[in-house]
């Protein structure tokens, strides 16, 4: 799940098909739910709200929002990719 849509799932529900994220029913601002779902079946987390931020600050001092595809080598992934085959 991309960083955006964890952001979106701060500021209020976010997501439709197999990942979906909202806010945590009587916890306020404290806890969001994430449902992913699969052919395979479904999993609902409860998630407390200050790691989500703390995450997103974490990562986005490593890597800004939006500059993602500078950081990937998309032939070494293409190779490592093809080579399970």
């Amino acid at each position: 799940m991309g960083r955006d849509l964890l952001a979106d799932g701060l500021k209020g529900s976010a997501g439709d098909g197999d990942v979906r994220i909202w806010s945590a029913a009587g916890r306020g601002d404290r806890a969001m739910c994430i449902a992913l779902a699969s052919r395979a079946g479904t999993a609902l987390l409860e998630v407390p709200v200050q790691d989500i931020r703390a995450f997103l600050q974490s990562t986005e001092a490593l890597v800004p929002r939006g500059a993602e595809s500078g950081h990937i080598d998309r032939d070494v992934e293409l190779v490592c990719l093809l080579s399970q085959r």
